[in-house]
């Protein structure tokens, strides 16, 4: 990198706000990425000096006795994981197990060999959505806890690490099912705690150290000093103003000071360009209040939520936005632009003002109303039916809308990175849908190519058809 980048990013300081820096990937919905594609990126976490890299698995590790979950997705190996754990520790990173534990787990309590498992194994209404949905989340149990434990022996012997993220986060039917009369005697949360205390237990038998989704237990935070000391917190929030201040000081005052992570998100999932200003004060916003209460790590988040259609590149601007915030440093928008391009683009393979078009990107939801969080207005026009689309523009005009599909149309794509494309191409779909263009047939399946030639440059085949499904169903 630029040595003026270099100053910039880092500042004169020699130690950073944090000494965990770390990025999670999320590679359960849909998108597993190659191996291939690993190693170069994690060749740039290491020039934003992340030294943390935890792979958000829910059913993606190939588990010798479980092929019905993961048959179709393309899983890491063992001895894939064992390969990029000997990569990353070449490089100062430290590859951290991430198994969910708790909750989001439809994909394995969907089968029948593993419904008893679940919570509620007909499945329940979720409390967002209204619809009905497949089981998600375990029944607290022996026979749950004897499932995870199978999964961390197979599992951990893999990494270096003496750490494991077990999740734990939004366990929606927690109550509405077979632990309902636990609920109605205990809590919500003291259930929680006591089946988490559980899994916690588990992962030390492994010798490691748990890391926790911290949301559940936030909710009655006179129980976090009942936390086991060995254990790290980690606070989640993804909106610009999440209350990142209220939850540390109440980590830290709980006995964790030290030793608790705040996880901002990187604000590119359900859209197709990235929320860059959300994500920007979302980031700024975590690594402050993680600062002031003695945060020990910042992970930033990067979900694929609803089949992870935004592509790889939309990370980038965050990726930069973290390492400033973990170092106390502020950069221009001018400067993240070409701080993407010396970190991502610096091989020459492609044309400067990759960093610029990614900004110019992340900055259109911006001029489109929210719609339901963390969603954006242009991702949810394209995947919404008729009614919901009828809702959406209610609270926009046309007039708007012509000014977006200009902007977009202005952004200069020839010789650019092909994934910066398809952001704009699938941004200007999305956005003709909105003016009342129908999509003809021969650009879709033009759309769905570029799609999925794109995809398999950087992620596996699994997947892929659940992904493309959704895109189709927009005609």
């Amino acid at each position: 990198m630029q040595n003026t980048l270099v100053r910039k990013l880092f500042g004169s300081s020699p130690n950073p706000r944090f000494k965990q820096r770390g990025l999670l990937l999320d590679i359960s919905r849909n998108r597993v990425p190659n191996m291939k594609w690993l190693y170069r990126f994690i060749d740039a976490l290491e020039v934003l000096r992340f030294n943390e890299l935890q792979l958000y698995s829910e059913h993606t590790f190939a588990y010798q006795e479980h092929s019905t979950v993961w048959s179709d997705a393309s899983p890491m190996t063992a001895a894939e994981i064992r390969s990029l754990d000997a990569y990353c520790g070449a490089r100062g990173i430290e590859l951290v197990a991430n198994q969910n534990s708790f909750g989001h787990l439809e994909r394995w309590l969907k089968h029948d060999r593993y419904r008893a498992l679940a919570e509620c194994p007909e499945g329940f209404t979720h409390p967002i959505s209204g619809k009905h949905k497949d089981p998600s989340t375990l029944y607290p149990s022996k026979e749950s806890l004897d499932f995870i434990h199978s999964l961390y022996c197979e599992l951990l012997p893999n990494f270096r690490s003496k750490q494991i993220h077990v999740g734990g986060d939004e366990p929606w039917e927690l109550g509405k099912g077979r632990s309902q009369e636990a609920v109605k005697i205990d809590g919500k949360q003291a259930v929680y705690l006591d089946y988490m205390q559980s899994v916690f237990d588990l992962a030390e038998q492994q010798e490691c150290s748990a890391q926790f989704w911290a949301d559940i237990i936030l909710e009655k935070s006179s129980l976090i000093q009942q936390l086991p000391k060995q254990v790290t917190p980690v606070i989640w929030g993804y909106e610009s103003d999440f209350p990142f201040d209220l939850h540390c000081h109440a980590i830290a005052d709980g006995g964790f000071r030290g030793q608790f992570y705040v996880a901002p998100g990187a604000g590119n999932w359900n859209s197709f360009s990235g929320r860059l200003g959300v994500a920007e004060a979302n980031i700024k916003n975590a690594a402050q209040s993680g600062h002031t209460h003695g945060a020990s790590g910042l992970l930033l988040t990067a979900w694929g939520d609803n089949g992870h259609h935004q592509p790889y590149a939309t990370l980038y601007p965050s990726l930069i936005l973290t390492t400033a915030a973990c170092w106390g440093t502020a950069i221009s928008t001018l400067e993240l632009a070409d701080a993407i391009d010396a970190v991502f683009y610096k091989d020459g393979e492609l044309a400067t003002g990759n960093g610029a078009a990614l900004c110019e990107l992340g900055a259109i939801d911006a001029m489109l109303p929210q719609p339901a969080l963390p969603n954006s207005f242009l991702h949810s026009a394209y995947f919404a039916n008729d009614s919901e689309l009828a809702l959406l523009l209610k609270r926009t005009t046309t007039q708007r809308l012509e000014q977006v599909y200009t902007v977009l149309k202005e952004i200069q794509v020839e010789a650019l990175d092909p994934e910066i494309q398809l952001s704009v191409e699938l941004s200007l779909a999305a956005i003709e849908r909105c003016l009342g263009k129908q999509m003809p047939t021969k650009d879709l399946h033009l759309l769905l190519d570029r799609f999925t030639s794109i995809w398999l440059q950087s992620s596996r085949s699994g997947g892929l058809n659940e992904s493309l499904q959704a895109l189709k169903r927009q005609n």
